[in-house]
């Protein structure tokens, strides 16, 4: 049988799914994070390989805007 009062059991597994809500919106902040550093990283490439293609006459006509 199960001793724990039902009021209490059920504010016990409130608090825990808001624990996991808060876990879960964390992890997905920590995400959004890491992927624009990666397309920032991507960005930053792009804008040297263009200079790079600039420096020796070449790629003049390289859009790196998007």
């Amino acid at each position: 049988m199960n001793s724990i009062d039902p009021a209490v059991g059920a504010v016990l597994a409130a608090k825990q799914a808001s624990q996991q809500q808060t876990i879960g919106y964390t992890l997905l902040a920590k995400s959004l994070q890491a992927t624009e550093a990666q397309g920032q990283a991507a960005l930053d490439l792009l804008d040297s390989a263009a200079a790079l293609g600039k420096a020796h006459g070449k790629g003049s006509h390289f859009d790196s805007q998007a």
